[in-house]
C-alpha cells in the first residue's frame, strides 16, 4: 500500500492554453464513466495523459485530480498520487502546453517529503498540526506564534523552538508535528 502524496497545483500561461486544458480536464471529470478502467474514476491521471495523446503505461500516473478551479486565468487542482507528485504527468501537460508555468506545493508525511517550487503562489513555509487541531500552513513568524502558544515560552528562532518539539515528541509520542517546505526549481 502506498503512501499517499497530496500536491496543490497553480497553473498559468497563455490564455488558450490555461482554458484548453482547463476544459480538456472538465470534460473527463464530468463523464459518466472513466475513458479508461481504473480505480481512480474519471479524475484518473491515466484518463488525462490518454487524451493528451500519450499511452498511460508509458508514464507514472498513479493518481487522480480534485478540485478543479479556472479563475483569472488561473487553472488551479489537487492530485492525490502514490509516494510522489506525478512529475511525467507535468512533464505531459508542459509538452501539450508549452506556454504553461506549473507551481506546485506537495506532502507525503510518510516520508518526510515537503516541496514546492514557487513562492508567489504558495507563500507558506511552515505546516504545524498540534494534538487534534487543524494543519496550520503559515510563515515562520506564525509558526513561532504558535509554537509559543502551545509551549508558553517565547521561542527566539526556529531552531530553539524545534528543540523543544523533539523532546516533546520523544515523551510524548508526537502531539506536534511541525514540517517546513523545501524550495526546489
Amino acid at each position: 500500500m502506498p503512501n499517499w502524496c497530496n500536491t496543490m497545483y497553480k497553473l498559468t500561461g497563455e490564455a488558450d492554453e490555461v482554458r484548453s486544458l482547463y476544459d480538456r480536464m472538465k470534460r473527463l471529470e464530468d463523464m459518466k464513466s472513466s475513458l479508461l478502467p481504473n480505480g481512480f474514476g474519471t479524475t484518473w491521471l491515466g484518463n488525462l495523459v490518454s487524451d493528451m495523446g500519450r499511452n498511460y503505461e508509458d508514464v507514472s500516473c498513479r493518481g487522480s485530480w480534485d478540485s478543479l478551479r479556472l479563475e483569472e486565468e488561473v487553472l488551479s487542482f489537487t492530485t492525490e498520487s502514490a509516494w510522489y507528485r506525478c512529475t511525467d504527468v507535468e512533464d505531459i501537460i508542459k509538452e501539450v502546453y508549452p506556454s504553461i508555468y506549473i507551481a506546485f506545493c506537495c506532502e507525503e508525511p510518510g516520508m518526510a517529503i515537503y516541496e514546492k517550487n514557487d513562492d508567489n503562489f504558495f507563500p507558506e513555509d511552515y505546516i504545524v498540526d498540534i494534538e487534534d487541531d487543524d494543519t496550520t500552513y503559515c510563515d515562520e513568524a506564525d509558526a513561532l506564534e504558535i509554537l509559543s502558544d502551545f509551549f508558553g515560552i517565547d521561542f527566539k528562532d526556529m531552531d530553539e523552538a524545534m528543540i523543544l518539539v523533539s523532546e516533546n515528541n520523544e515523551q510524548d509520542d508526537g502531539r506536534i508535528w511541525v514540517n517546513r517546505y523545501e524550495l526546489i526549481e
